[in-house]
């Protein structure tokens, strides 16, 4: 029973690693977002202060009673050391990676038939102002995401779409 709690937890915490790693890299470059601010502030919090230690709880599985102690003090020491490298990398990252936000300056388009819009956003940096601006087309994905894709709006066949330019999330 202890040894399966032990690979559970170890499991675990390879899981919430890779997600993590995927996250912040592959995960970045993909057009789906949440589509709730609050829920992407908590799994970005979550993962960078879940992230080192995970690292340290991968102990569970790599420390076993057949090795040398020299063996499990060296993989305790290099684990303790990437848990500490990886506190800092994630220090570094808070200001880079989930900070800034997309936010919506107006709606300009509404599809007729099915549930999509086309929005002008500009990447919000905090005090730092804005930075790069975009028009995209955004359609649900299941219940917490959104899929964004950049649209030109010339291209677009107005037949299918209703012109609102509707406030977004700045109020004149």
């Amino acid at each position: 029973m202890q040894q399966r709690i032990k690979s559970l937890i170890f499991w675990s915490a390879i899981t919430f690693i890779a997600l993590t790693i995927f996250s912040l890299t592959i995960g970045q470059q993909v057009s789906y977002e949440f589509a709730d601010d609050n829920l992407s502030r908590s799994f970005y919090n979550i993962t960078m202060q879940g992230f080192p230690i995970a690292i340290l709880l991968t102990l569970f599985g790599t420390l076993k009673k057949e090795s040398t102690k020299i063996r499990n003090w060296t993989f305790i020491g290099a684990t303790i050391l990437t848990s500490i490298l990886s506190f800092i990398l994630m220090l570094s990252l808070i200001f880079k990676v989930g900070f800034g936000r997309w936010t919506t300056f107006a709606i300009l388009y509404r599809h007729k038939t099915e549930n999509k819009v086309i929005k002008d956003q500009r990447y919000d940096i905090g005090a730092l102002g804005y930075g790069r601006e975009r028009i995209v087309e955004i359609k649900p994905f299941l219940k917490y995401w959104i899929s964004a894709t950049e649209v030109d709006t010339t291209k677009i066949d107005k037949n299918q779409w209703k012109y609102v330019n509707e406030e977004g999330d700045i109020k004149w």
